[in-house]
């Protein structure tokens, strides 16, 4: 994630200042429902993110996209590592130099608004993408268990 991308949720000023740390963003997903999911969380008045316009510069755009970034979302939807069961059915968990979204991730966290729009979402159960990746990860070390015995 590219220097200088500044978010565009109303109120925060993450990477607008070059002195400060920098924060990660994401830009907007490309599904179109989820893509209104985000816009409506993010509630701007009339606001149409750059990614879903002609962006390039020599396209006549900026060259920018709106971005959201990671202060806007709950720790669950953030991958900060990947993980893979081996043939000898050990896992490898390898950090991620960049962090990416859960398919099933949206803005949620929003300081600088009114309360009612930033909510945590319950953690009693994991996101899909979660329950995926668990259950890959079970099958492969059953898997492995099988053919090793």
């Amino acid at each position: 994630m590219g220097k200088g991308r500044k978010c565009c949720v109303p109120g925060c000023n993450s990477n607008y200042n070059n002195t400060e740390n920098y924060v990660s963003s994401f830009t907007f997903p490309k599904n179109e429902m989820r893509k209104k999911q985000w816009i409506k969380r993010i509630n701007r008045v009339d606001f149409i993110p750059s990614s879903t316009a002609v962006v390039g510069v020599r396209h006549g755009g900026t060259g920018r996209r709106s971005v959201v970034c990671i202060k806007h979302f709950s720790s669950q939807f953030i991958i900060k590592e990947d993980r893979v069961v081996r043939d000898d059915c050990s896992e490898l968990v390898v950090p991620r130099r960049i962090w990416k979204l859960t398919n099933d991730a949206y803005p949620l966290i929003f300081p600088n608004q009114p309360s009612y729009l930033s909510h945590e979402p319950s953690t009693s159960r994991k996101s899909p993408s979660e329950q995926i990746t668990a259950l890959k990860l079970r099958d492969g070390t059953k898997f492995c268990r099988m053919v090793h015995e």
